[in-house]
């Protein structure tokens, strides 16, 4: 019969295990297992709609020009707080925020992403059908690619290929401020989800790979006016 200090050795190898699984998330060698979600946190008080004077006017339109369009930088100061974000523009978590209280309506759900993340890319089909079904709701749809800043053209490729018409953009580095931006108990796993109110208040966390049966009832529920507060993480399971 083990001793107790034995017990206790396994059970804080164990803890670690289940914390540094956590950690990692997807990577470029593996996949994690389905994660058990936490069910949705949802309070039915209608939300109240915004007065008139807290509703941002739509920014100018820009100028047309008779040139071919001027390609991405790679970098360089971001936008102006208000002006459109152009498709692959490098974001701070600050900028793509600013996008999202840009876009105003009733709020937007970022996905987080990136070319060699196998569950990113079976997320991609049910994000588009949410775009189209919940537009009329006003809440929009975009991502933001986790790519190496090298790796640009893969992830531009990859929206190609697939003809996607979801907007992305790509994480400014370093990532460290960009999570922490973003929300500060996410470690980084991808696929993460972020559901915001038009103000840039983080609503709802997914953490992993998120199906329709969790995602689509917190989007009713926020399409409908009602608060709703909470996340869903990855459980991780010891025996």
């Amino acid at each position: 019969m083990p001793s107790s200090s034995t017990t206790e050795k396994r059970s804080s190898a164990k803890l670690l295990l289940a914390l540094s699984a956590l950690a990692l998330g997807c990577s470029r060698n593996e996949t994690p297992a389905r994660a058990k979600a936490e069910p949705a946190a949802i309070v039915a008080t209608p939300e109240p709609s915004p007065a008139p004077s807290e509703t941002a006017p739509p920014p100018p339109a820009p100028e047309a020009t008779d040139g071919p369009p001027a390609p991405v930088a790679e970098s360089g100061p971001p936008a102006p707080e208000g002006a459109a974000l152009a498709p692959l523009d490098t974001v701070s978590a600050e900028r793509l925020l600013g996008e999202v209280r840009r876009l105003g309506g009733k709020g937007t759900l970022v996905n987080a992403w990136a070319s060699w993340c196998g569950p990113c890319k079976h997320e991609i089909p049910m994000l588009e059908r949410f775009a189209e079904k919940y537009a009329s709701a006003g809440i929009h749809v975009v991502l933001v690619s986790l790519d190496e800043p090298a790796d640009r053209e893969k992830a531009a490729a990859f929206l190609k290929e697939r003809k996607l018409v979801l907007t992305s953009y790509l994480a400014e580095r370093p990532l460290g401020p960009f999570k922490q931006g973003m929300n500060p108990r996410w470690p980084g796993m991808l696929p993460a989800s972020f559901l915001y109110d038009s103000t840039g208040a983080l609503r709802y966390f997914w953490g992993g790979e998120a199906f329709e049966g969790e995602v689509a009832p917190v989007l009713d529920a926020f399409a409908a006016g009602k608060r709703i507060q909470g996340e869903a993480v990855p459980a991780i399971g010891v025996e």
